[in-house]
């Protein structure tokens, strides 16, 4: 049997305003996460054709930081290629990799690009069909687009999740009784 509550909690206007912020936040990372995805599904329907690889470097990047307990030293892999191909007369030089990735490479995903597309190798490239100078060797929505999505959309239900449990009360630590409500709530959840 379902105990009514004896007095309604006031909403909790601090973390209103936190899940607030969140679900802005993760709207924000997720509307440039879904722009690329979508964008880069696009390139799905683009024609193909092939392409040589004249360059292609695995660079070795290394970088430091200092912390308390001295210098860090990190490095990472980036994948840098130029390939030609030809659609129609004209001939073309690319070095698109994955559309809409930002910028980013995965360290671990440039070495398998660097296996995958060796100078002298011949792929296939996805080219856009308005403007042929526009080429990706791997079409589709790009690993760091998709992750974005996904990264945007948890924020965002956290940030929902917050201001549904601050609405209701939940989270006001620093007023008067808020030790006594935790208390009692434990107590009243041991008794069911």
């Amino acid at each position: 049997m379902a105990h009514p509550r004896s007095r309604r909690r006031k909403p909790n206007k601090g973390g209103m305003a936190l899940g607030r912020n969140l679900m802005v936040l993760g709207a924000i990372v997720l509307a440039f996460g879904t722009y690329g995805v979508f964008r880069g599904a696009m390139t799905l329907k683009w024609p193909h054709t092939a392409a040589t690889i004249t360059s292609a470097e695995l660079l070795r990047q290394r970088g430091s930081t200092s912390t308390q307990n001295g210098i860090r030293e990190d490095s990472w892999n980036t994948f840098h290629v130029l390939y030609r191909y030809t659609v129609g007369d004209q001939e073309y030089v690319g070095g698109g990799i994955e559309p809409y990735d930002y910028g980013m490479q995965n360290s671990a995903g440039a070495v398998r690009m660097a296996e995958r597309y060796p100078t002298g190798s011949v792929s296939n490239v996805a080219y856009d069909p308005r403007d042929p100078a526009i080429a990706y060797l791997e079409p589709g929505p790009s690993s760091f687009a998709s992750m974005l999505a996904g990264i945007g959309s948890f924020i965002a239900l956290v940030g929902f999740w917050v201001r549904r449990k601050a609405a209701a009360g939940i989270g006001t630590m620093n007023q008067p009784g808020a030790t006594e409500d935790i208390a009692k709530s434990l107590s009243d959840r041991n008794r069911f």
